[in-house]
């Protein structure tokens, strides 16, 4: 590695509009549950995966909240780690792919409400 430069790849969120107005059922959830910073910087998907995770896995989470939210949050974090092997290995179109994927989770996610 060099002594004075870095090589830095990062996923950073992009939205056209704002992510709770894109997302508003799970802007929503995300507020209820206390996690508003994610809504209010607009966190990438990519963030907010793990919050959705721990969302699910609290165990004060209600159970039909939790029953409808797991499947895809499961889903959602399988793709994540496949991403993030893919950013380590700096496979960036596999990981572009990834990331298109977890866009589909979270679309359907948002109609799943």
């Amino acid at each position: 590695m060099s002594k004075y430069m870095q090589i830095d790849i990062r996923i950073f969120p992009f939205y056209e509009k704002p992510f709770e107005k894109c997302f508003s059922n799970i802007a929503n959830l995300l507020r209820q549950r206390s996690y508003t910073k994610l809504v209010e910087r607009g966190a990438s998907f990519y963030e907010i995966a793990d919050a959705l995770e721990a969302i699910a896995e609290n165990p004060d989470t209600p159970p039909d909240l939790r029953d409808t939210i797991s499947p895809y949050v499961e889903k959602m974090m399988r793709l994540k780690e496949i991403a993030r092997e893919h950013l380590l290995a700096r496979r960036l179109n596999e990981l572009d792919q990834m990331l298109y994927r977890i866009e589909d989770v979270f679309e359907e996610l948002e109609n799943g409400f």
